[in-house]
């Protein structure tokens, strides 16, 4: 911390983790604001306590490295950042880790390894992420972020490892990255605007997901998001938005592009009915899909789950769904289920495999014009 505040106080500075170091250092926040251009160069090894038992008392336990509004700094190097997560994946009220593969009650929490909170103009770029506790990286609050030649790798079966997930952050590029984990490799939570995707790698993970959103019928506005030229392997999912019953907002803007799918279960996939217990009700109110784009998504699925899946809201249609040069094809068997719509409008451009009858064609006739699906801020400052 000492390190940290010389830095800050300085421009264009540099704190160094040597490369021939290994750190373990407890839960810290780096605060700013700083001078501009500092960089936090990790050519070492940084690591968190070994699990919950080791884990200071008096510490955070949703968080490990966090910082906090700071303008034009960059976490780069060439070393690893280790999360030490497989204690906390092991503890009994994780998902099936509990005695006969039960889930027990009780406090949860888990660190995410990395957050950047309030702050702007950040670069990420060629650091390593591993074995992280919960999400490996999240963005709260955030505008103008650059992610660059990152590599996270968490074991398949690990809880709610996210890769990298981003919330109310606006303006943001990730690049020519590779993520394995046990949840989503990206997910994209309400208030986000302005993100692009290209060239990542996903796998074996939960995919690229907008959402959940809508949860405890809060309204959620995500706009403009493009993800194109990348591969999902060996997933759970491939794209997917999804979001609870009861929710209000819009999703829209949204393009997937020149995607190869490897052998992964629902390849494409709107669920407007997402829910976590079994006791979830259907709700008049929901996000508004529109305008949502699958161009050029090929390669292979597993034929547990049909490869395309629109669950829209009974009450608010999804709408303007384009399907263009989609080819999903068994990795092993015959195809058991064809794709599936549910109050889902849009066109084939080109005649897909499968084959999508479902779609409906042209608008629904009563299109809700109420002010709770409508996002004023979608253009604006979250």
């Amino acid at each position: 911390m000492e390190a940290w505040k010389a830095a800050c106080a300085v421009e264009s500075a540099t704190v160094l983790v040597p490369s021939d170091k290994v750190f373990m250092i407890t839960s810290t926040i780096f605060p700013g604001p700083c001078k501009h251009g500092l960089v936090l160069q990790v050519d070492g090894v940084l690591m968190p306590p070994d699990g919950p038992n080791c884990w200071p008392k008096a510490d955070s336990r949703q968080q490990w490295l966090v910082f906090y509004r700071l303008n034009d700094m960059k976490l780069t190097g060439n070393g690893i950042i280790e999360g030490n997560g497989q204690k906390w994946w092991d503890l009994p009220c994780k998902p099936h880790r509990g005695p006969n593969g039960s889930t027990l009650p009780g406090p949860c929490d888990s660190p995410t390894m990395i957050r950047f909170f309030m702050s702007s103009n950040l670069v990420v770029s060629g650091i390593k992420i591993q074995n992280s506790p919960q999400f490996h990286m999240k963005f709260d609050g955030c505008e103008g972020v650059l992610i660059e030649k990152l590599l996270i790798s968490t074991p398949k079966l690990s809880p709610n490892t996210d890769g990298i997930h981003i919330g109310n952050t606006k303006s943001v590029a990730i690049y020519n990255s590779m993520i394995s984990n046990g949840d989503d490799c990206i997910s994209i939570g309400p208030g986000c605007s302005d993100v692009h995707i290209e060239g990542v790698t996903c796998g074996p993970s939960h995919g690229i997901s907008i959402g959940s959103l809508g949860v405890h019928n809060s309204q959620a506005c995500v706009s403009n998001i493009t993800v194109r030229n990348a591969v999902i392997r060996e997933s759970d999912n491939g794209v997917r938005i999804k979001t609870w019953q009861g929710g209000t907002g819009s999703v829209s803007g949204i393009s997937f592009e020149n995607i190869q799918m490897e052998n992964v279960r629902n390849c494409i996939n709107i669920d407007q009915y997402y829910c976590l217990q079994k006791a979830c009700l259907n709700q008049t109110s929901a996000v508004y899909v529109r305008d949502v784009q699958y161009r050029n998504i090929k390669g292979s699925y597993d034929v547990r789950n049909t490869p395309i899946h629109f669950a829209c809201s009974d009450t608010v249609a999804c709408t303007n769904i384009t399907m263009a040069d989609v080819e999903l094809m068994p990795h092993e068997g015959e195809l058991i289920e064809e794709p599936f719509c549910w109050n889902a409008y849009g066109i084939e451009e080109t005649l897909s495999i499968p084959p999508i009858g479902c779609l409906l064609k042209g608008m629904p006739h009563a299109i809700t014009e109420s002010s709770q699906y409508s996002c004023s801020n979608e253009n604006g400052r979250f």
